[in-house]
């Protein structure tokens, strides 16, 4: 039951931000997907499940894969207008993959 839960906020969260970007609102997706509803969903429903320590392993995780994840949306925001979208959106989450691959091993995380 509570995966239910768990896909009905994601879901929810994905349809508003594609449904206001469709509608040349993407400073506001932008907002909605950047709210922290899903982070704060996700702290709650880990608490409730496994505790506090596992709150703070994953909050300290989002922080080490911000770096991968700004030079993702870096490749999105500045290759799009070069190479395409479909190109950028691979060549981003390439990116994303090798550095936050590389910050895995590096930090012994797998």
């Amino acid at each position: 039951m509570r995966y239910l839960l768990y896909f009905l906020i994601g879901g929810t969260v994905t349809t508003a931000v594609t449904y206001l970007a469709s509608h040349s609102r993407g400073l506001l997706a932008a907002f909605v997907s950047n709210l922290p509803v899903a982070s704060l969903c996700t702290f709650l429903l880990i608490y409730f499940d496994t505790g506090q320590e596992a709150v703070l392993s994953y909050a300290k995780g989002l922080i080490i894969m911000l770096l991968p994840w700004l030079f993702y949306i870096s490749c999105v925001i500045f290759l799009t207008p070069r190479i395409s979208f479909f190109s950028s959106l691979v060549l981003g989450l390439s990116l994303f993959i090798l550095i936050a691959g590389y910050m895995v091993l590096k930090n012994g995380i797998a």
